[in-house]
C-alpha cells in the first residue's frame, strides 16, 4: 500500500496584505521521521515533544519559524470523548481528535530575510482516522475560538449534513461537549476556482458565555490551494472584540463538486 506525505505551510502578512503558502508531498517515506515524540518533513518542518514544552521548526524560501511552546493547561479529548463524527453516520467517517489548546509561546519568525521575536499563544491540534475526505459530506467548516479571558470553544460543522459537534474549554482546562448551537454565515466569497465559501458568522450558543458573537474576518487573502484558513475578530453583542477565531473552510462544505489538487 502507498501513502501520501503531505505538508502544508501558510504565513500571513496582515500589514502588508500578504499570504504565503507552500505544499509539497511524496509517495516515499525518504526524509520523513514518524515518531512518538518527533515529526520531521524532510528539512521544511520539525516537531518535538519534550517533557515540558513542544519546539517548532519550519524552513521555507520566504519564511521561517523556531518557536517553543509549553503545554499550558494541558491536553483536551474534543467532541465525544475524543470521537468526532466527520459529517456520516458512519463507523468508518470517524475522527480522534485532541488538541493543546492554549499554550504560551516564543522564538523568532524570519521573513524576507527579516528577523523578529515571536510571543503570544497558540495551539496544537492532533486528528486522524479512516474517514474519506474525498466526499463533500465529511468537509466541515471549523471555527476554533480564542477568547481573551484565556477560554475556548472548538466548533465543527457539517453544512452537507446538518452535523455538528465540539468542545467548550474554561480556563482551569476543564471541558464540554457543544452541539446545541447554531453558526449562520452573512456573506459569501468565491475563491479563485471559483467556488463558494461562507463568511461573516453569527453565533449564537445557549448557556456559554455571553451567548451571541459576531465572527469577522480580518482578510479574505487566506486562501491554500482550494480550502481557507483564516483569521477572524469574535465580537460580542456591544461590538467589542473579545477573542480572536480561527476558521477553516474545505470546499466540498458549500460545493456540490470540486477538485483536488496536490
Amino acid at each position: 500500500m502507498i501513502y501520501p506525505y503531505v505538508v502544508m505551510l501558510s504565513l500571513t502578512d496582515f500589514t502588508k496584505d500578504k499570504h504565503y503558502f507552500f505544499h509539497d508531498f511524496q509517495l516515499r517515506a525518504k526524509g520523513i521521521v514518524i515518531e512518538p515524540d518527533t515529526i520531521e518533513f524532510r528539512n521544511l518542518v520539525r516537531i518535538h515533544k519534550g517533557e515540558k514544552e513542544m519546539t517548532l521548526a519550519v524552513r521555507h524560501k520566504h519564511f521561517s519559524l523556531d518557536l517553543k511552546l509549553d503545554y499550558g493547561k494541558g491536553a483536551v479529548w474534543h467532541c465525544d470523548d475524543g470521537l468526532l463524527q466527520m459529517g456520516i453516520p458512519h463507523k468508518k467517517e470517524t475522527t480522534i481528535y485532541y488538541s493543546y489548546p492554549n499554550m504560551q509561546t516564543s522564538g523568532a519568525m524570519t521573513l524576507n530575510d527579516k528577523t523578529l521575536p515571536v510571543s503570544g499563544k497558540a495551539w496544537f491540534d492532533r486528528q486522524g482516522g479512516p474517514y474519506n475526505m474525498f466526499k463533500t459530506l465529511t468537509h466541515w467548516e471549523w471555527f476554533s475560538l480564542r477568547f481573551f479571558d484565556d477560554e475556548e470553544m472548538m466548533l465543527f460543522s457539517f453544512p452537507q449534513t446538518g452535523h455538528q459537534d465540539g468542545t467548550y474549554i474554561d480556563k482551569y482546562g476543564q471541558s464540554t461537549r457543544l452541539t446545541d448551537y447554531t453558526l449562520t454565515p452573512r456573506e459569501f466569497m468565491m475563491s479563485p476556482e471559483p467556488l463558494r465559501y461562507s463568511s461573516k458568522w453569527e453565533l449564537t450558543i445557549p448557556g456559554f458565555k455571553e451567548e451571541h458573537y459576531t465572527i469577522l474576518p480580518l482578510s479574505n487573502l487566506q486562501f491554500n490551494l482550494n480550502y481557507y484558513e483564516l483569521l477572524a475578530g469574535i465580537h460580542n453583542r456591544n461590538n467589542e472584540r473579545v477573542g480572536m477565531c480561527f476558521v477553516e473552510l474545505l470546499p466540498g462544505a458549500r460545493n456540490k463538486r470540486y477538485s483536488i489538487t496536490i
